[in-house]
């Protein structure tokens, strides 16, 4: 800024420095009859009112350069006020004496003025943004954003710092509440805190068959599972046992009868299915043999249907094979024949064999 500023200045000395400069008039030719007497006398009338003219054609130029200079760079204008006091001090000298001025020089000096406040501009970032592409603009507003952004950050975490140290200060205020003594507590003689659990062998075969014959009730098993035929063979065995029991001793048969019906009901209440119906069983035995008749000649079916398709693919390829194996020797009879030779095959449908 310092370097744009010292610029400035001498640019507008130096412009101060060729306003008030006279212009530099050629050497007059000295005519033979004119004498000093003549010069001294002035010029004539006539050549006032043309140098006059002049002078006022030449200060419209210059008031219409200094006008487009001001509507150019405003920046210049503290400079121009300058030249244009400059200016008027010299209007009141009389035209004759008043030097011509330079417009082409103004014009320059308004130019580089003109750049110099543009660079101003630029190192301010105020410059005009008419010849920046969208893509430039686009990353400035995205900065200026990024900025804004972080300015509210900063600002919310300055307030937050504030308030933490305002409640800090509060609390350290605040007296610290006494904290009762704790009462020493009587140790039972049962310490639930340690629980040593060892991890158990998985058990043998006999082990878990002692295990299945303590869960039966009554050491009766009870009648369940799908097996239907099991079932009422085991229902017909307990049966067969209780007429024998009837036989022998009633009493005892009551008691065993008796015996297998709390057991069924326990059984029953645990949520365990009894078969213990004997025509129940025996229908669900018929429709699971006749279920499986049914999967039996289904299998069969399919069984003998696969065969039976194996065969006519075996068929099919046995005759596309002779078909094949005939159509070759068919042209290699066509290529002999072509070729001029008489074929055994020829001769007997002519006739002469």
């Amino acid at each position: 800024m310092a370097s744009l500023l010292a610029k400035d200045s001498y640019l507008q000395n130096l412009a101060r420095k060729i306003c008030a400069q006279p212009s530099a008039e050629p050497q007059k030719r000295k005519w033979a009859g004119q004498t000093e007497n003549s010069k001294a006398a002035g010029p004539s009338k006539k050549k006032r009112k043309k140098t006059q003219k002049k002078f006022q054609e030449q200060r419209e130029k210059a008031a219409e350069h200094k006008a487009k200079s001001v509507e150019k760079s405003p920046a210049a204008s503290g400079a121009k006020e300058s030249v244009t006091t400059e200016e008027g001090e010299a209007s009141t000298v009389a035209p004759a004496e008043r030097p011509t001025p330079e417009p082409d020089s103004f014009f320059a000096l308004d130019v580089l003025r003109q750049r110099l406040h543009e660079k101003i501009q630029e190192a301010r970032g105020q410059g005009s943004t008419k010849e920046l592409s969208p893509a430039t603009l686009e990353k400035r507003r995205r900065r200026k954003q990024e900025r804004d952004r972080k300015k509210r950050k900063r600002k919310e975490l300055r307030a937050k710092e504030k308030a933490a140290k305002a409640g800090k200060t509060e609390v350290a205020t605040e007296p610290a509440p006494v904290a009762p003594c704790p009462e020493p507590q009587e140790q039972t003689g049962l310490i639930f805190n340690k629980v040593e659990v060892g991890e158990e062998e998985p058990a043998s075969k006999a082990q878990r068959q002692k295990e299945k014959r303590q869960q039966v009730k009554g050491k009766l098993t009870p009648l369940t599972g799908r097996n239907y035929r099991q079932l009422l063979e085991r229902l017909q065995a307990r049966q067969a046992r209780l007429e024998e029991l009837r036989e022998r001793d009633t009493g005892q048969a009551q008691a065993l009868e008796a015996k297998m019906q709390w057991t069924n009901l326990l059984y029953k209440a645990e949520g365990v299915k009894i078969r213990d119906s004997e025509p129940l069983l025996q229908e669900a035995l018929k429709r699971k043999e006749k279920r499986r008749a049914q999967r039996k000649r289904k299998w069969e079916k399919r069984t003998a249907h696969v065969v039976e398709k194996m065969q006519q693919r075996q068929d099919k390829r046995r005759q596309n094979l002779r078909k094949k194996k005939v159509a070759k020797a068919e042209r290699r009879m066509e290529k002999a024949r072509k070729k001029g030779r008489i074929l055994p095959q020829d001769l007997e449908r002519a006739g002469l064999v």
